[in-house]
C-alpha cells in the first residue's frame, strides 16, 4: 500500500511539474535525475527544473528549452537546472543553470535577450556573464 501511495505522489507531482525543455537528441548513455534516483533519458523527454543531467562516456545530448535556449552537452558532463522561470504574460523571466564538470554548447533564447541580467550560468571556478550570446564551456576535472 506505501509503494502505490508513493508512485502515485511521485506520479501527481511530476504531473503538476511545468516542463521546460524537451530532449531532441541523445546518443550513448544519458541520465536525468527529477527528484530521488538517475534514470536512463530518451529523445522526447521532458526536463523541469531542479534536474540533472549526466553523460556518460562517449555520449551527448541536446535539449532545446522552452524559450528557445539550446544546450548541448559532450561526454563526462554533469548538468543542472537550478531555476527556470518564462512567463512573457507576467513578464518574469529567470535562468539559473550550471555545469559542474564536462563541456557544453549553450546558445541563449529570449531570456538571454529579454533578460539578461536574469540568465546564470554557474561552473565551478566562476558564473558566465550572458549577454543573449552562444558560448562554449569546458569544465576540466
Amino acid at each position: 500500500m506505501i509503494k502505490v501511495l508513493s508512485i502515485v505522489l511521485i506520479s501527481v507531482s511530476l504531473w503538476s511539474a511545468e516542463n521546460i525543455a524537451i530532449v531532441k537528441n541523445v546518443s550513448g548513455q544519458v541520465l536525468v535525475k527529477h527528484d530521488v534516483s538517475f534514470v536512463p533519458i530518451k529523445k522526447g523527454s521532458f526536463l523541469y527544473a531542479g534536474d540533472v543531467l549526466q553523460t556518460s562516456d562517449k555520449s551527448s545530448v541536446g535539449v532545446i528549452f522552452n524559450d528557445g535556449t539550446v544546450i548541448s552537452l559532450g561526454a563526462k558532463s554533469t548538468f543542472m537546472v537550478n531555476t527556470y522561470r518564462f512567463k512573457p504574460s507576467a513578464n518574469d523571466y529567470a535562468i539559473d543553470m550550471g555545469l559542474s564538470k564536462g563541456n557544453a554548447i549553450v546558445e541563449t533564447g529570449k531570456i538571454g535577450k529579454l533578460a539578461p541580467q536574469n540568465f546564470s550560468f554557474k561552473i565551478p571556478q566562476g558564473t558566465v556573464g550572458i549577454r543573449g550570446t552562444k558560448f562554449i564551456v569546458d569544465v576540466e576535472e
